[in-house]
């Protein structure tokens, strides 16, 4: 680097834009008819002047779409002419506007808005997957297998003026959003707002009856999971009621324990996970070409041991299936019972041996295997990485105001917002795109230096700059 000496000036004159990637957005947007839709479901204001509802809902999740933080952030988009043109506005709300617009959500001023609010992007929603869906002749079929996961996520608040907040079981000020997802694709179904004294389950079966309409509708094999906190016999009559199948890390209650210890040592098969199962077949399928990799030191077992501190270390596992039949309930469904041996050591001492139980309630049919069971009930920890990403990625739960439906709409906003980005991956982008971290995403498709012409009463967006994602970006475009 010679670091040579620089010359700088400004040019107002070229209408340029950082943003070059809300091209795709708006195309989004024109294609599937999103602000008319909105329009139709939200009524919030009683004048248009000059802004709509889907003005604002748009705007705000465009802000979220492009790396913003909080509603002060608008004032990027707000202030860049590039982007005006290209939205065909003349002015975007203001952060102070974009507040009140939250605030009206209040269900003592508006009582259906935030109803409404959901219906569009539920709407939204199934006709994007109509369009996903694959053809047979003039019409379409529905696509094999969606797994649903659910889960929830406890947001620690700073305000003390937060409506609705109270405190979690971890002594914190908070509220706790429910958070239903689809595992293949990770696109958002539902997110409900809630006090951060709820249990993750309630109010689950309210929230389901919406989705598994919505989803059954599109896909012919439907599996819900979820952990511990969501095996309850309501949540499973909710999902059978529906014809789907069901997967819930189970609880140790109502006897599981005395009926998994009471199993006979032969119903117990030899157990491993999923990851280590793929290695030994990727090594059978190589042959003597692939070479076991060293493990590297763990280092961590070796400071514990140096510090005399209690460690656990899991040994083996086992695999065993029975029935279980809840109380007040003719339905049996599968149990699945994995035992685990953990040694325990302290320092050097090895100090005694111990049986684990865990536990999977599934009615999956029986041709799948215990050893399947256990590997799709356990994939659901992947929403852990959805629910991170919103967080990290999206600034979804960043609650900017203190009304509890002001901050509800907020959360079904940025679930707009992140469904469009997943939604572009699915319909036009390559198929990796889906599984890219949000930065990732930005920094390749949203992030792109732009020039805005009109030339012949059109239009253009002229991309600047040699990247990889020019091409599929502009293929992109002409898809939509």
């Amino acid at each position: 680097m010679r670091m040579p000496k620089l010359h700088v000036e400004s040019e107002t004159r070229a209408t340029v834009t950082r943003f070059g990637g809300l091209a795709l957005f708006e195309q989004f947007c024109r294609r599937f008819r999103v602000a008319p839709h909105i329009d139709e479901h939200v009524e919030v204001l009683k004048l248009h002047l000059p802004y709509h509802e889907s003005d604002h809902v748009l705007a705000q999740a465009m802000n979220l779409y492009v790396g913003g933080t909080c509603l002060e952030d608008m004032m990027h988009l707000q202030g860049d002419e590039a982007v005006l043109r290209m939205l065909g506005a003349c002015r975007l709300p203001d952060p102070t506007t974009a507040g009140d617009f939250l605030r009206r959500f209040e269900p003592s001023a508006n009582p259906g808005a935030l109803g409404g609010l959901r219906r569009a992007n539920d709407e939204l929603q199934a006709r994007v997957w109509k369009s996903l869906s694959p053809r047979n002749g003039r019409r379409r079929r529905k696509r094999e297998w969606a797994v649903v996961d659910v889960d929830s996520h406890i947001k620690p608040l700073c305000g003390v003026q937060k409506q609705g907040a109270d405190y979690s079981y971890k002594g914190q000020w908070s509220y706790h959003p429910l958070v239903v997802s689809m595992a293949a694709t990770g696109e958002c179904l539902a997110i409900v707002n809630r006090a951060g004294c709820a249990n993750s389950a309630d109010g689950t079966g309210d929230v389901m009856h919406e989705v598994l309409p919505r989803v059954v509708d599109r896909f012919r094999n439907v599996i819900v999971r979820g952990d511990s906190a969501f095996d309850s016999q309501a949540l499973r009559e909710v999902v059978e009621h529906y014809d789907a199948y069901f997967a819930f890390v189970g609880r140790a209650h109502t006897g599981r324990p005395e009926q998994a210890t009471a199993l006979p040592e032969s119903a117990f098969k030899p157990f491993r996970t999923r990851a280590a199962r793929q290695h030994e077949q990727h090594r059978r399928n190589k042959g003597a070409k692939c070479r076991a990799r060293a493990k590297k030191r763990n280092h961590r077992s070796q400071q514990a041991r140096a510090r005399n501190y209690k460690e656990m270390r899991l040994v083996k596992q086992w695999l065993a299936e029975t029935t279980y039949q809840p109380p007040d309930s003719p339905v049996e469904y599968r149990l699945i019972v994995r035992r685990q041996l953990i040694e325990n050591f302290k320092g050097q001492q090895h100090l005694f041996d111990a049986y684990r139980y865990r536990y999977v309630v599934t009615n999956l049919p029986d041709d799948v295997s215990p050893e399947e069971v256990v590997d799709h009930t356990y994939q659901r920890c992947d929403q852990e990485n959805l629910i991170e990403q919103m967080g990290s990625g999206l600034a979804a739960w960043r609650m900017p105001v203190a009304e509890f439906d002001g901050n509800s709409a907020w959360l079904e906003i940025a679930r707009l917002a992140w469904n469009i980005g997943k939604w572009l991956a699915q319909l036009v982008l390559p198929d990796e795109v889906t599984r890219w971290e949000w930065k990732r995403f930005r920094l390749h498709y949203v992030l792109v230096p732009a020039q805005l012409i009109k030339r012949a009463r059109q239009m253009w967006v002229r991309l600047m700059g040699a990247r990889s994602t020019i091409d599929p970006l502009l293929l992109a475009f002409q898809a939509l």
